[in-house]
């Protein structure tokens, strides 16, 4: 692990002389659980994939996201505004999510088919666990418990590829019929998928749709698991706030400010202005990343790697950052053992007054202002660094945003108790899957009435 003097160094090495591939493989479990999956063809794509169909089309996105939160949520949490319910924050949560996520990914009538949804939360499932059990186990023991692990996971694939990979084909057909305006109309990655496919044909040779599916079901994996225990964390982490910080109240008015109409909702613009809500959910990703060290990286330079202080790292050695130590750094953070909801929303304040000053120095501090809950930094590594920073961050962090305000404004949420603690299990550390919340809805909503889906 290196010292916090040594990141910048660390984030510029060129991938030439430093790379994650055979730590994907190996500490990820990759090799062990993606069979016949091919690694670098895979992380070309997704790269782009991700780039093409959530970063550039959040605004594409962002109605059925709101639609599927909106209903999914009203659900789950109810909408009786006379009793209080307890509910465990980790498995409501993944209720509310996973229709949304499957909405986006794979859409209508596949993202809300009770079976698909079924076979598509035990595959995450199954992944989930290999990733976490196989990933930590010497060489010699994953070859006798992989088979374990693989029966369920295959069983599943196997059950949500027989809905994807038909869908998948059709989108190549018509992109390759040039039926492009149809493609580019729809908002579900599966549709996106044969416009892709052809935009990066151009590139590299890209698979069949088996291949096609197994990679955007990898993403529905990824970004599905991570956004859960995220989302867990950040709702426990404003609920349980000492009350003379007022969070989940003040930022129930930020929504309220905002949040005046249904279009509102569906413009990702508006959310752009919530700093306060941005804010929390930074700070929380602060406080609990989802890897307590990571970025790891294998030398695989043959002379090996030098550091600034001169240590020599030999080829296939591994180096990597403390994440949790460097995010609970007290020269980078004041009090870094607390959660403060609007510390980056005050730092960002600090900050904008300082571009006021028409000098050199104010010119500096206003390029250097990137406080935004999905915008990296040498100190602030929650979705990564650098070149192979988390992709679908953006896409995330708006997620976060909608069921943030949809729960303030609709919902009063307590805490039943201490937060539990973070559950570590190697490199991970996940949310108290037992924590739960008191919840009533609303009597008085400041925003939507009743909706039609």
């Amino acid at each position: 692990m290196l010292p916090p003097e040594h990141m910048t160094w660390f984030f510029n090495q060129p991938d030439s002389a430093l790379s994650s591939a055979e730590i994907r493989k190996e500490r990820h479990a990759v090799r062990y659980l993606h069979i016949g999956v091919e690694f670098d063809s895979t992380v070309f794509f997704l790269e782009r994939f991700i780039n093409e169909t959530l970063t550039k089309k959040l605004g594409m996105l962002q109605r059925p996201m709101v639609q599927e939160i909106w209903q999914s949520t009203d659900k789950i949490f109810g909408v009786d505004e006379t009793a209080w319910r307890t509910l465990k924050v980790y498995d409501s949560l993944q209720e509310i999510i996973l229709p949304a996520m499957s909405r986006i990914f794979f859409g209508l009538p596949l993202g809300r088919d009770p079976k698909y949804l079924t076979a598509f939360r035990r595959y995450v499932l199954a992944m989930g666990i290999g990733t976490l059990v196989i990933g930590q186990l010497p060489r010699y023991f994953k070859g006798l418990l992989v088979p374990l692990f693989n029966v369920p996971l295959w069983y599943y694939r196997e059950k949500s590829m027989k809905a994807l990979v038909p869908m998948v084909e059709r989108q190549l057909i018509e992109s390759r019929d040039a039926k492009a305006n149809a493609v580019e109309e729809k908002y579900d990655l599966i549709s996106q998928s044969g416009r892709v496919s052809a935009k990066l044909g151009s590139i590299r040779n890209v698979a069949d749709s088996k291949m096609l599916a197994e990679w955007i079901l990898l993403l529905g994996f990824a970004a599905l698991s991570s956004t859960i225990i995220q989302a867990s964390n950040i709702l426990l982490d404003i609920v349980s706030c000492t009350k003379e910080t007022q969070a989940y109240g003040i930022l129930r008015e930020e929504a309220a400010a905002s949040l005046k109409t249904d279009e509102d909702w569906n413009n990702p613009a508006v959310f752009r202005r919530f700093i306060l809500s941005d804010s929390a959910i930074r700070e929380s990703l602060r406080y609990h990343p989802i890897l307590i060290k990571g970025l790891t990286k294998e030398v695989i330079r043959s002379e090996g790697l030098s550091l600034p202080d001169g240590t020599h790292i030999p080829q296939g050695g591994w180096l990597g950052i403390p994440v949790l130590g460097l995010h609970m750094d007290d020269r980078f953070y004041p009090n870094p053992g607390k959660y403060d909801p609007f510390r980056w929303a005050k730092l960002k304040m600090e900050r904008e007054a300082a571009q006021n000053k028409e000098d050199s120095e104010g010119e500096r501090n206003r390029a250097s202002i990137k406080d935004y809950a999905g915008q990296p930094t040498s100190t602030y590594v929650g979705f990564g660094y650098g070149r192979h920073a988390c992709p679908g961050r953006w896409f995330a962090v708006q997620l976060l945003k909608i069921l943030l305000a949809y729960l303030t404004l609709n919902y009063d949420i307590e805490p039943t108790g201490p937060m539990p603690k973070t559950t570590v299990i190697g490199d991970a550390a996940l949310p108290p899957i037992s924590a739960s919340v008191r919840i009533r809805r609303r009597r008085q909503r400041a925003t939507r009435g009743q909706h039609n889906l």
